[in-house]
């Protein structure tokens, strides 16, 4: 291979465009990058046909089969929605208490993705969320403690594994106790070596050796590195490959996000320090979230540019041939073992649906007094992010009437939301009888005490949302009108 073609296939990129259109072919056939990832913004991913048709067409491009990935954790990190199983989530799945249940659904959820062409997880998420206000992982971690999330994530990598989806542990070292978000800024965690080996590092350093592929965090962690975030850190990942005895891809998670950039002038040199560093796949997909800049998405031409800078710095010998070399070995190796023609499961959709619906229920956590009864009105009110779930369940048919005789009011993170807060309490102050529904973060079932009957589901999806219906299949439909109130 020419150092042109091993530098490629470092490279893992997004494009847009629902089919394999002149971007992808300049991607795949001119820079020769090694793998796709899918957004739905980006490639539709609205229905399995057009992502099965998306994925052969762009494995046509390639000489060297593509890794195509997605971020396929379940509940509110979920690519592939429409006409796929989405399953609640880790949090949801780790308060049942059942690590097998993860094994179930990262088996289902890995069937479909290989049905359609997607060879590659960037799933399971194995941070321990300590920090209950933690504004990027919270109900994506299975829990508040190394010893749950080792053992779900064992199990979730062994249902991919069955499923032969190349399986990616993120966030090394562990994203869980950090206060402000990697998309939008460098998050620092300030623990000793002793605290991270007992808790960040632990699922790590017990998972590794079931993982092919190990995602690193932009963060800082000064007891591994004063200076640099991991993903820039060569003592953060050479602790990685030599403590822990990680001998897989190690892969940068995207950088385009201000965690990493945050120290680099650009996108070009984050890329150069990264694979310098010892990160063998080079994320240059998804698009900045926030700030002025936000919407920002690298183009085909911004890529070709990050490609001859790496290239270039290899022959000036900024970055050794050799570490290229041992990257490039590392990323075909996977893909020999995984990559190939192979004969497609037949998929129980039915099943997959029973296993997603049994978490849901298992999942639900319910304090306080029961306020509802069979004949009795309800009312529903939910955020705006809320409506178009709740509308996909039965609740869609308990419009708001003065003559209610229960409030059930929904919560989406109202801890980061002052006028959300504002409104579950104008309408709890209202007197009537109320269930909260709190349907991410926990932490919102601590903000309204006066709530006398909580549910939490761990997971805004439809699906969690129905188990809490089901609850309650005798209340009175009010009305067939579908209309939900938000605020």
């Amino acid at each position: 291979m020419t150092l042109e073609e091993k530098v490629g296939q470092l490279l893992m990129v997004s494009f847009r465009g629902e089919e394999a259109n002149e971007d992808a072919r300049k991607l795949i056939q001119e820079i020769k990058v090694g793998g796709i990832i899918y957004y739905n913004w980006a490639n539709g991913l609205h229905s399995p046909k057009q992502i099965k048709t998306l994925s052969a067409s762009l494995q046509k491009l390639a000489e060297i089969p593509l890794f195509i990935a997605a971020d396929q954790e379940g509940g509110v990190v979920a690519r592939l929605e429409c006409g796929f199983t989405i399953f609640p989530g880790n949090n949801a799945l780790g308060q049942t208490g059942d690590p097998t249940l993860a094994h179930d659904a990262a088996l289902a959820m890995g069937k479909e993705m290989k049905a359609v062409g997607v060879n590659m997880n960037l799933a399971p998420v194995v941070d321990v969320n300590c920090n209950p206000k933690n504004p990027v992982i919270g109900i994506r971690s299975f829990g508040d403690d190394a010893e749950t999330v080792s053992a779900f994530g064992a199990e979730a990598l062994r249902g991919y594994g069955e499923a032969r989806v190349i399986k990616t542990l993120k966030h090394y070292p562990g994203h869980g106790d950090t206060a402000v978000d990697s998309h939008e800024t460098l998050p620092v965690v300030h623990k000793s070596m002793e605290e991270l080996e007992k808790v960040e590092l632990l699922p790590f350093s017990r998972l590794a050796p079931m993982a092919d592929a190990i995602m690193t965090a932009h963060i800082l962690v000064p007891a591994l590195d004063e200076e640099n975030c991991t993903t820039l850190s060569e003592k953060s990942l050479n602790y990685l490959r030599k403590t822990i005895g990680f001998q897989g891809v190690i892969v940068a998670d995207s950088l385009i996000m201000k965690g990493v950039t945050k120290k680099c002038q650009s996108i070009d040199e984050a890329a150069i320090l990264a694979l310098k560093a010892g990160c063998d796949i080079l994320m240059l997909g998804g698009r900045l979230l926030e700030g002025e800049r936000a919407g920002f998405e690298l183009s085909v031409d911004d890529i070709q540019h990050i490609f001859n800078s790496l290239v270039e710095a290899v022959k000036t010998g900024r970055i050794s041939e050799a570490r290229v070399d041992e990257a490039a070995r590392k990323v075909l190796h996977l893909k020999t073992r995984y990559l190939g023609v192979e004969k497609e499961d037949e998929i129980d959709w039915d099943a997959h649906r029973e296993s997603a619906q049994k978490i849901a229920s298992l999942a639900l956590k319910i304090t306080g007094k029961n306020l509802v009864a069979p004949g009795k009105k309800i009312s529903i009110w939910a955020p705006k992010v809320l409506q178009k779930t709740i509308e996909k369940t039965s609740f869609a048919n308990c419009p708001f009437l003065d003559s209610a005789d229960v409030l059930f009011i929904f919560s989406y993170n109202a801890w980061k939301d002052p006028a959300q807060i504002a409104k579950i309490q104008s309408l709890l102050d209202l007197g009537k009888p109320a269930a909260l529904i709190v349907t991410r973060d926990p932490v919102d079932a601590s903000l309204f005490p006066e709530a006398n009957f909580v549910i939490q589901t761990f997971s805004p999806t439809t699906i969690s949302i129905q188990a809490v219906h089901n609850l309650f299949k005798d209340v009175e439909p009010i009305d067939p009108l579908c209309i939900t109130p938000t605020f």
